[in-house]
């Protein structure tokens, strides 16, 4: 795992520092850790490398982005559409809204950019020699 030292020293110039800051240490070290496996798994299961700041980088966007998430309830998938909105009052109601943004997938949109690098993704220039 990311050690935690080193997600507090990329997050001290972050812009969002004080909501990081903001979490308890079992929340911030469990974020990591689910952090720490979701881009692995983007990256195919493949050990990290945190001497490649992007990797660190990914790592701490991703687990901002799930304490961000946890907290504040977000969509559920059921049969294939997402609910926006749910009632108990009498006898219920689901809201049910079509298409899916960048912003409902499982990792963060920082976190995946990050993750495109490290891919060697758009962006990305690699000049090999012939």
């Amino acid at each position: 795992m990311l050690d935690p030292a080193k997600a507090d020293e990329y997050f001290a110039l972050h812009l969002r520092r004080s909501e990081w800051e903001a979490k308890s240490e079992d929340e911030r070290a469990a974020a990591l850790n689910m952090a720490e496996q979701d881009v692995s798994l983007e990256l195919g299961g493949s050990e990290l490398d945190y001497g490649n700041p992007l990797a660190v980088a990914a790592v701490c966007e991703q687990a901002l982005f799930l304490l961000e998430n946890s907290a504040s309830g977000a969509a559920q998938v059921v049969n294939g559409a997402l609910v926006s909105a749910e009632s108990v009052d009498g006898i219920g109601s689901r809201t049910y809204r079509s298409g899916l943004t960048e912003a409902d997938f499982a990792i963060g949109n920082r976190a995946r950019r990050f993750i495109e690098q490290l891919r060697g993704g758009p962006g990305t220039v690699k000049i090999n020699r012939g």
